[in-house]
């Protein structure tokens, strides 16, 4: 085979000067319909790998890669000697620390909502200082009052420096009766994540409160927040833990917590390979088209070339390359432009996830 007469007819045919007429206009069409195809395809895989990306990220803020709980959610003695014995046993924990929590009502003024009260530990004190306004101290979140969702807290009315009022509802076996108990909190800032799942119904304080308001000693927790080196062994990490602890505790991951909309992710990847086979069969289509009108258009010249010796082989190979060149460029085309808007993505957050 002739390769280096193939090269110079492709370099002939390919020319700008040899594209006329409506092979012209096929030759654009296929070129766009490549390009459009690789950045739909691209783009998309991007946004859904950045929402996946963000949910995680947003959720890791607000509680941890593994929850460990008590089965029946009660709280449990001596947490410290626990998490830290843990710690020792999995090598594959970056931190873990004891975690309390309660869920309470908070009051403003003729305002009822029922919240989720949060204890925070450093690695929350580090991951919400970014997205918390207000709270000066402990290193950007104040231990002194409680930080309020700012959609909960401008449902309520509440502002920076306002005193609202928590109600905790205690039963009392022996009595068989419900005991309400008030505590005032200052608050001390507001965070906003983007998700209502936390801005709606979260509100963070200082561990000791929180173990106040539920009544418990110093060396109790209700959980476990561990974190975790490496996300992609939490599941053999779930099976260690849960064997180390025994009954009653039981893990619960960040995965599980925001599991409708992981679930929803997967979901709309699914379609891509068929998304993907279309997308090839239009480029394909097109780029046989606009090889068929160049075979018809250049009818005269593969005569002349077979006169001269070139093998119907060889021919037909021009033509491929041809094909293969104008798949390549709309390929890099594409790549570029979706390449562009990643970037564009990234640093001046043109979509808002």
């Amino acid at each position: 085979m002739n390769f280096e007469a193939i090269r110079y007819i492709v370099r002939k045919f390919y020319s700008k000067a040899n594209r006329r007429g409506f092979a012209k206009f096929a030759w654009w069409a296929s070129i766009i319909s490549i390009v459009l195809g690789v950045v739909a395809l691209i783009v998309s895989i991007s946004i859904l790998d950045g929402f996946q990306s963000a949910i995680q990220e947003n959720a890791v803020r607000f509680t941890s890669h593994i929850k460990v709980f008590t089965f029946d959610r009660k709280p449990f003695e001596q947490a410290d000697s626990i998490v830290n014995n843990l710690v020792k046993v999995v090598p594959e924990i970056s931190s873990a620390y004891p975690s309390v929590s309660s869920e309470v009502i908070i009051r403003y003024k003729n305002f009822v909502e029922g919240i989720s009260l949060q204890s925070l530990n450093p690695m929350k004190i580090k991951n919400l200082r970014e997205i918390v306004i207000g709270s000066q101290k402990n290193n950007g979140i104040s231990s002194e009052g409680i930080i309020l969702g700012k959609m909960l807290a401008k449902r309520i009315g509440a502002k920076i420096g306002d005193t609202v009022v928590i109600l905790k509802i205690d039963f009392n076996e022996a009595s068989n009766e419900f005991h309400p108990n008030f505590f005032k909190f200052p608050v001390a800032g507001f965070f906003e994540s983007g998700m209502a799942k936390y801005d709606d119904v979260f509100a963070f304080a200082d561990e000791e409160l929180i173990k106040r308001i539920n009544k418990y000693s110093t060396s109790s927790a209700n959980s476990i927040e561990i974190y975790l080196k490496d996300l992609n062994k939490i599941d053999s990490v779930v099976k260690k833990i849960e064997t180390v602890l025994g009954y009653p505790f039981y893990c619960f991951t960040y995965y599980d917590l925001h599991s409708s909309i992981f679930a929803w992710i997967e979901l709309q990847k699914e379609p891509i390979p068929i998304v993907l086979s279309l997308i090839t069969i239009v480029a394909v289509f097109n780029v046989a088209t606009f090889l068929l009108i160049n075979i018809v258009e250049k009818t005269r010249d593969i005569g002349v070339l077979s006169t001269l010796g070139l093998k119907p082989r060889e021919i037909v190979m021009v033509f491929l390359t041809i094909g293969y060149k104008i798949a390549l460029l709309g390929s890099i085309i594409g790549g570029s432009i979706s390449l562009l808007f990643s970037l564009l993505q990234k640093y001046f957050k043109i979509i808002h996830l």
